[in-house]
């Protein structure tokens, strides 16, 4: 599956859909897919271990929207660029996925972005660990996904997740790389 292949699915998806802010924790993130050995690959980080929230989580770069914000693509550039000094101007956003509601209140808009080839990105920041990409042919093997139980506010939750060399992906971020994936199946 190479990069061009992947962005002409999502075009004829129903995905590009405009954004609305409404009510809750409203974040952005952006899903960089880039081009690594002829193959459609995406960018994540690793969360630092000394994190409060999600510590040693595999994320996209993302964050709050805040005032200044004029979209969640903004939110999501700006984010990328403090998290792992992406240049925005190396990023061609080219349509969102589906908003992903959290079980803890976030509301997420995951912006889908192509990387310019010559885009350069680093551990910049102390929320970020490791930056690092997974082809999406691994991604898109499902066998490869296993059930991962976990305790949330005391109830047990049962999420899809994958094992990386760099750690479980699952959660909010294994959701919206299967969101991803469906649409350009």
């Amino acid at each position: 599956m190479n990069l061009q292949h992947v962005i002409s699915r999502f075009s004829l998806s129903d995905s590009n859909q405009t954004p609305v802010l409404g009510e809750g924790q409203e974040s952005a993130v952006l899903v960089p897919l880039l081009e690594v050995n002829g193959e459609a690959s995406i960018l994540l980080c690793k969360r630092s271990a000394q994190l409060r929230s999600h510590p040693s989580q595999l994320c996209f770069p993302g964050g709050k929207v805040e005032l200044q914000d004029a979209s969640v693509i903004t939110t999501a550039l700006r984010e990328s660029q403090e998290e792992i000094a992406l240049d925005p101007l190396q990023v061609n956003p080219v349509g969102v996925l589906p908003l992903h509601t959290t079980l803890t209140g976030f509301r997420i808009t995951p912006v889908l972005a192509v990387l310019n080839h010559n885009a350069t990105w680093e551990t910049c920041s102390e929320e970020v660990e490791q930056v690092f990409t997974l082809p999406l042919s691994l991604l898109a093997q499902q066998r490869a996904w296993q059930p991962v139980q976990t305790q949330l506010r005391g109830k047990s939750v049962t999420f899809n997740g994958l094992m990386t060399e760099y750690g479980l992906l699952w959660g909010a971020t294994a959701k919206i790389v299967q969101q991803l994936l469906a649409r350009v199946a």
